[in-house]
This record gives structure tokens, C-alpha cells and sequence, in this order.
């Protein structure tokens, strides 16, 4: 046998060559083998979310269902599977896809016909750990989302926490935050698209990289309400892709017959959610309104509020109303009201209390069908703090189009 560089590169290359054919040849024969073990585990997940297998183990069972009784259709730009038995619709289902810990999620959410409570769930596709995150494709811990509801209490989705209580609440996996964590987002994502009727729907961006972040706490002695919200992560706010915080730099009045006590009311509209020493606009004691002029009728979808957190305090009586004209007479709605004993008059609210934090109260101002409503004017109420604090005003954005 020669003994050369050149022999050595040439078997090299010609070793080389044979591997990538038998490579290729293998992939051809069995392509179409992965691809129908694909498309089968897809059609099952379909079939079993929307509780329609009836049953059904063997594959060519699976696949007749699939073709009898699951249409594929649209809801605005959303793929919906329509799953019918005996000619009646008995659930809708939803992709829903994202990425874990380790690799992509793939899955079936089902919906009832109404659109208000989770006929199943299936991950057909994951590659999280075994015993750990991997437990989201076993119907053990999926069946934990059968019959919950879509919308609790005017929030939208599901929560996967093991700290947390609720109808809406999944016990979540211990050892795999991230990959329930990921999962709640994907799932609240669809849930929150097919209730807007299939129209595309992007996060909420507050654009929080320029706060103050405050360390978060509570006042101390004082007596909480009792309407104080359990402070849990706040979900994902999903909106229209084509918003914009209609109310910077727009003009600004308030119910004081004088000027601010401290600041100048324009700081409430010009984009800085800082909570430093000068960064706020403080009004007198006793519940005051400041009123956003929005200068044209627009779209509203969410109107967030900051008032200041750099100090924990808890704000009262906060109402945030809105109206087609600046005297509050035509068209008016209330988007918010925590005056949990009508001491200003405006009628008892039902929201929850919460601290003023860095990341602001969302408050929305969608409808049902996920539009927003038209309107001119935002006005938002606060009567001081607990503990004797004043109002103190950071910033408002609307966002709206």
C-alpha cells in the first residue's frame, strides 16, 4: 500500500463522497416515513384535543375521524380546526407553538363552541427534560386544563403557578419555571387572538427600559384595604399591532384652579416614567382629576398609569373614565374604578387596589370582541394615598390609533 499525503487525501475525499451518498439515500428512502409519523402525531393531537377520537387507538382510525369530522377554516388570520360529531360543532382548535428550555413546543388548544371554556389541550411536539419540564405532553398534567375558562374576573388566559389559586390556575411543574412559564405564553397568545376574532395580536410594549426600578414594598404602618390585589406576574397584555401612545405630549388640565404644587402638568404626557426626585407632578389633598386632551376622537385600547413608585405607596380611589367631550357630559364610560366605597361619588367600584410599581397599571379598554373604544378625552382620579400620601403623577399613556 502507498504510503503518501496524496493516497491519504484521496481516500479521505472518496471515503468521504461514499458517506454523504449512503447518507443521502437514507434520508430519501425514510423521508417520507417521517414525515407521515409527523403528520399523524399533528392529527392525532387535533383529533384528541377536541374530544372527538371516541375512543380511537389504531392510526387508520385516527386519520378517518380526522377526515370526517374536522374542517380546517379561518377566524380572521387564525387557522381554526372546526371538530364536528354527529353534524354538531363541539370545539375549535388552535395551533400553538413556541420555543421551551431545550427545543420547540408544538400543541392543540380546543375551545368550546361559545368561546368561553378549554375543551382540551395536547403538546404533540417537545423536547423538555424527562420527569421534569417534559411532563407538559402527558395527559396527567394536561387534563388540569379541561373545562377551565378563557376569561375570569375580566382577564383573559390561563396562569400556571404553583403559588397561585384560581379558576383560571394550573398547577405549574416543579423544577421546569421555564418551560410552564413558556407555555403560558404561548397559550394566552391564542386564547387572546381567537377572542379577538382571529386578528393579529403583538404584546403591550411599555417600553420600561427607561424607569426608576424601585425595589417593590408596601407601606408600612398602615391598615390595607381590603380590596389589595395579590401581586402575581402580570400576564402578557395583547393589543393590535399598529398602536401608539396616542396622548404624548398632548395637552393636559386637571381640577385644581391653580398650578401643580410641585411640576408642571405636561410632565404627565411627555414620555419620562422616571420616579426621581423631580419626575412628578404633585396635585393638592382630597380626590383630583387630571384630563388628557387626546385632540382628535381615537381608537383606545389600553390606558397605563404611573403614579409615584419610587416610595411604596398605594394610591386611592383611582378611576379612570373617558368621554367624547372635556366636560365629561357625552359618551361617558368608566374603564377602572377601585373606590371600593364610593367616596367620590362616582359610583362603587370593583377593581382591585394595588402599589404603585415601575411597571404601571394596564388598564383596558377593549371591548368583548377586541376593538377598542372611541374617545377624546381620559380622565383619571386619585384621592392621595394611604398613610396621608399625596397624588403624585408620573405619567399616563394611551394607546390607541
Amino acid at each position: 500500500m502507498k504510503k503518501s499525503d496524496l493516497y491519504t487525501f484521496s481516500f479521505s475525499i472518496i471515503l468521504c463522497c461514499v458517506a454523504a451518498l449512503l447518507l443521502t439515500f437514507t434520508h430519501q428512502q425514510f423521508a417520507p416515513h417521517i414525515e407521515a409519523n409527523r403528520t399523524y402525531t399533528r392529527v392525532n393531537a387535533i383529533v384528541r384535543a377536541l374530544g372527538i377520537d371516541q375512543g380511537a387507538t389504531e392510526p387508520n382510525e385516527i386519520i378517518r375521524i380526522y377526515h370526517e369530522n374536522v374542517t380546517r377554516t379561518m377566524k380572521g388570520e387564525m387557522e381554526v380546526y372546526k371538530g364536528r360529531l354527529d353534524s354538531e360543532v363541539v370545539a375549535y382548535g388552535i395551533e400553538i407553538s413556541g420555543t421551551g428550555r431545550y427545543g420547540p413546543i408544538r400543541g392543540i388548544l380546543s375551545v368550546d363552541p361559545a368561546g368561553q371554556r378549554i375543551v382540551g389541550l395536547n403538546i404533540y411536539e417537545q423536547s423538555e427534560t424527562p420527569g421534569l419540564g417534559g411532563r407538559i405532553g402527558t395527559r396527567e398534567w394536561l387534563s388540569q386544563f379541561d373545562d377551565l375558562p378563557l376569561v375570569t374576573a375580566g382577564e383573559t388566559g390561563i396562569r400556571i403557578n404553583s403559588s397561585e389559586t384560581g379558576p383560571n390556575v394550573v398547577d405549574g411543574i416543579t423544577g421546569a419555571s421555564l418551560t410552564t412559564y413558556e407555555l403560558e405564553i404561548m397559550l394566552n397568545r391564542a386564547i387572546a387572538q381567537f377572542l379577538a376574532g382571529g386578528q393579529q395580536l403583538v404584546p403591550l410594549e411599555l417600553e420600561l427600559d427607561a424607569v426608576t426600578r424601585a425595589t417593590p414594598g408596601y407601606p408600612r404602618n398602615i391598615e390595607l384595604p381590603p380590596n389589595l390585589r395579590e401581586e402575581v406576574r402580570r400576564p402578557e397584555f395583547m393589543v393590535p399591532p399598529d398602536l401608539d401612545n396616542v396622548a404624548l405630549n398632548r395637552p393636559v388640565t386637571s381640577s385644581m384652579e391653580y398650578e401643580p404644587i410641585i411640576g408642571e402638568l405636561s410632565q404627565i404626557t411627555d414620555g419620562n416614567k422616571q420616579s426621581g426626585e423631580f419626575d412628578f407632578v404633585e396635585l393638592d389633598f382630597g380626590p383630583q382629576w387630571v384630563q388628557i386632551d387626546l385632540e382628535e376622537p381615537r381608537e383606545i385600547f389600553a390606558v397605563v398609569l404611573w403614579h409615584y413608585y419610587r416610595n411604596p405607596v398605594i394610591y386611592k380611589d383611582v378611576i379612570v373614565k373617558i368621554a367624547d367631550d372635556e366636560d365629561f357630559t357625552e359618551n361617558v364610560r368608566i374603564l377602572f374604578n377601585n373606590d371600593y366605597q364610593n367616596n367620590t361619588g362616582l359610583g362603587k367600584g370593583t377593581d382591585t387596589t394595588y402599589p404603585a410599581r415601575w411597571w404601571g397599571e394596564i388598564v383596558d379598554a377593549q371591548t368583548p370582541e377586541g376593538d377598542g373604544k372611541m374617545a377624546r378625552y381620559v380622565r383619571a382620579y386619585t384621592d392621595g394615598g394611604y398613610g396621608n400620601e399625596p397624588t403624585r403623577w408620573v405619567e399616563i399613556a394611551v394607546f390607541g390609533r
